[in-house]
């Protein structure tokens, strides 16, 4: 197995006291581009492995400690997530820094297994999904000692300038359209926020919910974007997958937005038209990257549809924009 020693991983899991000497089977989970999943079983312990995929994006063992570092910042709040078992940064190991955290039993609420195919069911779930999103964001991040994770101050004045260079730092095609996306973001930036443990990549599938009803989410997970930064950003983002993505029955962005405002005991949201350009900005980015990638990399050769999926989102970003000036002065797009 190219990601993942079992002899290596055995020995190691050895040291940390976790069913020392018992059989141990590895079985390759389903994942992101990014990183690369495994179930682990061993004794009585039921695991899931998280490390870097076999070409790895920049600073990812970084990315690994962080993970870690902000799934151990939860523990004992009332996000759902997995709880972490253990960190290694040994090299030897596996190669590469990686995590194991607990393996919650859930489903994917989307696309929606069969016994969801009722309207109040499919309400529980994007209703949960809302909430446990709010949840996250009324987390106290310095008490669970995350006040360095990000740079709240200047959040969205380094958003451009930070996804431009990322973009250009591969070195790939031109994106039509978002040149003129990037001056529209510069001039509607919002003038101030309340900054919050953020997820960055809040969306159906990185959640699972309860097998049966009544409809929760069990674990949030997939935290290689989270940050110190806008919550309006994860709730934009948020409701753009799932009012594009949702069937019949399902609530509506009003609705999902409404449910989000009241369990934050918020007085009002504003217009978050700012929100959903940069949600499509940042994506067509991050999807531009994994394109890339996917170029160099023959065993994800079944990405090449990202580099469709970033000029969609450059496309819709351009879209939002053009009917919504926020700023005097400032012409559509």
């Amino acid at each position: 197995m190219d990601l993942l020693d079992p002899e290596r991983l055995g020995a190691w899991l050895d040291a940390q006291g976790l069913e020392a000497g018992k059989p141990i089977t590895v079985e390759p989970l389903a994942g992101g581009t990014s990183n690369a999943m495994f179930r682990i079983d061993r004794g009585s312990g039921r695991w899931v492995l998280r490390r870097p995929a076999k070409v790895a994006v920049d600073r990812a063992n970084e990315g690994m400690r962080r993970e870690h570092r902000i799934l151990d910042g939860l523990g004992g709040s009332d996000v759902p997530h997995p709880a972490v078992v253990a960190l290694c940064e040994d090299h030897h190991v596996l190669g590469c820094t990686f995590y194991i955290m607990e393996r919650v039993e859930g489903v994917s609420p989307f696309p929606a297994p069969a016994r969801l195919d009722d309207d109040r069911r499919r309400a529980e779930i994007a209703f949960a999904m809302v909430e446990a999103l709010a949840r996250l964001h009324q987390v106290d991040w310095r008490a669970a000692g995350l006040g360095d994770l990000g740079r709240p101050e200047g959040f969205h004045e380094r958003q451009v300038n930070r996804w431009s260079r990322q973009l250009a730092s591969y070195q790939g095609r031109e994106l039509p359209g978002i040149d003129a996306v990037m001056r529209w973001l510069e001039a509607s930036r919002p003038d101030d926020f309340e900054p919050t443990l953020m997820h960055g990549d809040y969306h159906m599938r990185n959640a699972l919910i309860a097998p049966d009803p009544p409809g929760r989410v069990v674990a949030i997970l997939d935290w290689e974007t989270a940050t110190i930064g806008d919550p309006l950003l994860d709730l934009a983002g948020f409701c753009e997958i799932w009012c594009s993505a949702a069937t019949a029955g399902w609530p509506s962005r009003q609705a999902l937005v409404e449910r989000y405002r009241a369990v934050r005991g918020l007085d009002g949201l504003g217009n978050l038209t700012y929100y959903e350009v940069l949600y499509h900005f940042r994506l067509a980015v991050l999807q531009e990257g994994i394109y890339q990638r996917s170029l160099r990399d023959p065993t994800h050769r079944d990405q090449h549809d990202s580099g469709q999926r970033a000029l969609a989102n450059v496309a819709q970003a351009v879209e939002l924009a053009s009917g919504n000036v926020r700023v005097r002065g400032i012409q559509p797009l």
